[in-house]
């Protein structure tokens, strides 16, 4: 019994260790990503407040409840997914859209 009970405790601390290494969605989107739009290469840099698309300027941004929300009027929110560490993608939540991208080291 005790030997059963120890191992559900160890479990227990196992997950709530790792359960703090996970990242929220606000800070695993932080850094460049690579994809491609119409056959094209771009490059897209998120800092903790803004995203800039190659050399254009800045647009301010704001991840709520898994959803990317640009601040641009017209924009459509998108959810984030990050299938791992190096993988996010982007479902725009009016078309069911996937768009891929892949972190750039």
């Amino acid at each position: 019994m005790f030997f059963r009970n120890f191992q559900i405790v160890a479990l227990l601390g196992l997950v709530a260790m790792t359960t703090g290494c996970v990242s929220s969605p606000s800070q695993q989107i932080v850094g460049a990503w690579q994809s491609e739009l119409g056959g094209f290469p771009v490059l897209v840099k998120y800092t903790n407040e803004t995203v800039s698309i190659g050399e254009y300027e800045a647009v301010s941004y704001q991840v709520e409840e898994g959803k990317l929300i640009l601040a641009q009027e017209g924009s459509q929110p998108r959810t984030l997914s990050f299938p791992s560490a190096n993988e996010m993608i982007q479902t725009d939540t009016l078309t069911g859209t996937e768009h891929k991208f892949t972190r750039v080291k």
